[in-house]
């Protein structure tokens, strides 16, 4: 199974730590209990968990990116050594 290639943003990746973060701190305050702080704190591991590798699956799977990945370098026709007759 090949790899998920990074295809989250700079600005997909803070608000993603931001968030998580967040979540952390109402936990942290006993704001959120319960069942509720159990699921929020999951998701916000799996946020922070994207965050810090830079790849989402929900992401690849739909074929989304936020991610600014440099165009590969294009070859020209005229170069290619054949003629055209």
């Amino acid at each position: 199974m090949p790899a998920i290639p990074r295809n989250l943003g700079t600005a997909d990746r803070v608000l993603r730590a931001l968030v998580a973060v967040i979540i952390g701190f109402l936990w942290y305050r006993g704001i959120i209990t319960g069942w509720p702080a159990v699921v929020l704190m999951m998701v916000a591991g799996g946020l922070l968990l994207n965050s810090l590798m830079g790849r989402c699956g929900l992401y690849a799977a739909l074929g989304l990116s936020t991610c600014k990945i440099p165009a590969p370098p294009q070859t020209s026709r005229k170069d290619s050594g054949k003629s055209s007759r």
